[in-house]
């Protein structure tokens, strides 16, 4: 276990680095520098994983939209798209790898480091 705060620094060296349910908590500005933290600590060929909800379609995904609306009144944040998710990777220094849907409402998406 590490202390500190993701704003500032994760821990150095890792091939993969989880963040579930954590970006949807943050405004795009706050989630880039989360992510701009992993992008300095990730070492060469590693991977950054995310297990969000995604925004889909109008009139599709009602969940994830109520979870939306959710974020925006209470603790701030928002759910976002995956074109949404690739934009806070480019700021971030990563690529969008891909995305793989789960049973659970969420997906697992992947950035690398670009």
């Amino acid at each position: 276990m590490v202390g500190g705060s993701f704003f500032d620094a994760v821990p150095a060296g890792g091939d993969a680095y989880v963040l579930k349910a954590i970006i949807h908590d943050w405004e795009d500005e706050e989630a880039v520098t989360i992510l701009r933290a992993c992008r300095r600590a990730i070492a060469p060929g590693g991977s950054l994983v995310l297990v969000e909800r995604l925004l889909g379609p109008p009139n599709e995904q009602a969940e994830a939209k109520l979870s939306d609306l959710n974020m925006m009144v209470a603790p701030g944040g928002r759910e976002r798209t995956l074109e949404e998710y690739g934009a806070l990777f480019d700021a971030a220094g990563f690529r969008l790898g891909g995305e793989t849907a789960t049973a659970t409402g969420r997906s697992v998406i992947e950035g690398m480091p670009a």
